[in-house]
């Protein structure tokens, strides 16, 4: 196999294991099958830098396996695909500008899960669903941004870079 090869496939799965592991770190909303988590940093973070196919792994496969290993597995579908349509939007519309391709798959996100709360548990679910995914979306981006600068200047030294 490739080296190169074998370096994307071992980036891809530290990818998808950050994410897990920063969606593990939840709190969970008291009176509904919700939690606030902490993934999204990481999921804007690989999709900005490394594109939209890197994105949509992280946040699709990452997030669904946490909703598994935390007790959510009804979710584990819808979040496969909302997120990796979120990671995957960040990627695509953050070429020109990080800020946007966050708030674009940050409203994919939100209406993707605001929508299925609303679906599941009942539409009086939906506005704290939207509530939390806000702040998380928030929180998210503020990581992202924060690291994003220093692990840029690490990826072009070391012509890592891909999109």
């Amino acid at each position: 196999m490739d080296t190169s090869l074998s370096k994307k496939i071992a980036l891809r799965g530290l990818l998808i294991a950050a994410v897990t592991g920063a969606t593990m770190l939840s709190v969970p909303v008291p009176g509904f099958r919700l939690y606030f988590n902490f993934g999204e940093g990481i999921i804007y973070t690989a999709a900005i830098l490394l594109g939209p196919a890197w994105g949509a792994a992280a946040g699709g496969i990452g997030a669904s396996l946490a909703d598994i290993l935390l007790g959510y597995p009804l979710w584990a579908p819808f979040t496969l695909i909302i997120k990796g349509a979120e990671g995957f939007i960040t990627g695509k519309l953050g070429k020109k500008s990080a800020v946007f391709g966050i708030i674009s798959g940050a409203t994919v996100m939100t209406a993707g899960y605001t929508t299925m709360a609303g679906i599941l548990y009942g539409w009086a679910a939906a506005p704290v669903e939207l509530i939390t995914d806000l702040i998380q979306c928030s929180m998210g981006a503020g990581i992202a941004l924060m690291l994003m600068p220093p692990l840029k200047k690490a990826l072009f030294r070391t012509g890592r870079q891909e999109k």
